[in-house]
């Protein structure tokens, strides 16, 4: 197995203090890394709720939920994509431009979802262009991630990468607090009815104003240290993809199964659980929203914390634990969420993403960039990132609504995932532990 060439950190020599600069860029890296969380999860959503009326009307109430679920993996299936062509120009140009390019383009597809035209005004155009600007969506969200963590992880003093890398995982959760909780107040301003007709519409049309407020951030920030120190000793690769898919292969898998887990355990649990409510339970979408915006404020608290932790201890403990307890946890949520009580449902999303998720994803960041060497870093990050993420969340609502069909039982929604987290738990076991380790 490859291995990157890195040294230990003599005991008190590692950088511990921040510049200005520095600040700016891990703040401005977190503002674009909470926009396109914005962007993605406005989608999701609002896809489960109103979708299957607006775009899939012909269809039954499950082949249009199918539907749905199925435009939103295709957001998913583009980001591995979208991870190998900006992780490429990553590598090659450089992340802060890649990461100007990525923040336009799923802004502008954002807006147009939110001005297209439904079914029954443009018939089966409607769904086709839902689906190219869902991929579109995707695509600039697989090149975006890895670029932000890269330029922030090799910035960062040495002692505290995990707890800035975080920072880029922990904006995430306020994107995502951000969508959920402007359409649960979209839901108890308006009606069902105006908000299926025209309300959910808002939070696209909103991405425009956040795209020219984030590109103005974005380009007042510095390109990675370390990223022009290997330029300039002519380190930089012509192919770094080739070069990942020759030598970094095991490493890949890695990244791709703690990420499949992490992802999989969460977009099933707010996702699938949000529509499952909604449609089987005919509970109000304020309510589960509500309780989604509440966990995400707890994980936006919790996932510094424990990247700081992961700093000392390091970033393998903290993930095995976090898999370890979500795969116990994962029976009793679905027990709680067919109580209907938002009380105890709101109670469930805490402990699952605010906590257990929060385990998980908190240290990802730092572990799956630490895998790689700079010269190649975006380009086998991203790709087994986003290749995790297609393959645990991107499908989760699909695979678990079809798992469920018409039926009442969890059972097989639960075992899909104790698979994955086995499979991901094997995976963290042989990874290198690299948090105490300096980049090259």
């Amino acid at each position: 197995m490859a291995a990157v060439e890195q040294v230990r950190v003599p005991s008190g020599s590692a950088v511990s203090k921040t510049s200005p600069a520095f600040r700016r860029l891990a703040i401005a890296s977190s503002l674009g890394s909470a926009i396109e969380h914005y962007d993605f999860f406005v989608y999701a959503f609002t896809a489960p709720i109103v979708f299957d009326r607006f775009f899939f009307p012909k269809m039954d109430s499950l082949a249009s939920t199918m539907a749905v679920y199925a435009t939103f993996a295709v957001g998913f299936v583009a980001r591995p994509l979208g991870g190998m062509v900006f992780g490429h120009f990553g590598d090659r140009i450089g992340r802060k431009a890649m990461l100007m390019v990525t923040f336009l383009v799923m802004g502008i597809a954002s807006f147009f979802i939110g001005c297209l035209p439904s079914y029954d005004s443009i018939g089966l155009l409607a769904p086709i262009v839902l689906v190219v600007l869902r991929f579109i969506q995707g695509f600039a969200f697989g090149g975006e991630y890895m670029n932000a963590v890269s330029l922030t992880l090799e910035n960062a003093p040495s002692r505290r990468r995990g707890f800035f890398a975080s920072w880029i995982n922990a904006s995430g959760p306020v994107g995502i607090v951000c969508a959920s909780g402007l359409i649960a107040l979209l839901g108890i301003l308006y009606s069902r009815e105006q908000f299926a007709s025209w309300a959910w519409r808002v939070p696209f049309l909103l991405s425009l104003l956040l795209v020219l407020i984030g590109t103005y951030v974005r380009a007042h920030v510095d390109e990675s240290t370390l990223f022009l120190a290997a330029r300039e000793r002519d380190e930089d690769e012509r192919a770094p993809l080739l070069t990942i898919l020759r030598r970094w292969k095991t490493q890949v898998a890695q990244a791709c199964l703690v990420n499949m887990v992490h992802s999989c355990f969460v977009y099933m649990t707010m996702v699938f659980a949000l529509g499952y409510a909604v449609k089987t339970l005919a509970m109000p979408p304020s309510s589960i929203t509500s309780g989604v915006t509440v966990a995400n404020i707890v994980e936006m608290c919790t996932v510094p914390l424990i990247a700081a932790f992961s700093d000392r201890l390091g970033r393998r403990p903290f993930i095995i634990l976090g898999i370890v307890l979500a795969a116990v946890w994962y029976p009793l949520f679905f027990q709680i969420l067919l109580t209907k009580n938002a009380l105890a449902i709101t109670g469930g999303f805490v402990v699952s993403v605010g906590l257990l998720h929060a385990l998980m994803f908190a240290p990802e960041a730092a572990f799956t960039a630490e895998l790689f060497p700079t010269p190649v870093r975006v380009s086998g990050s991203s790709l087994g990132k986003q290749l995790g993420i297609v393959l645990g969340g991107g499908l989760a609502p699909l695979i678990g609504a079809a798992l469920m069909g018409t039926g009442t039982s969890f059972t097989l929604v639960i075992a899909y995932f104790e698979a994955i987290a086995a499979l991901a738990l094997i995976g963290v076991f042989l990874a290198p532990e690299n948090s105490r380790k300096n980049l090259t």
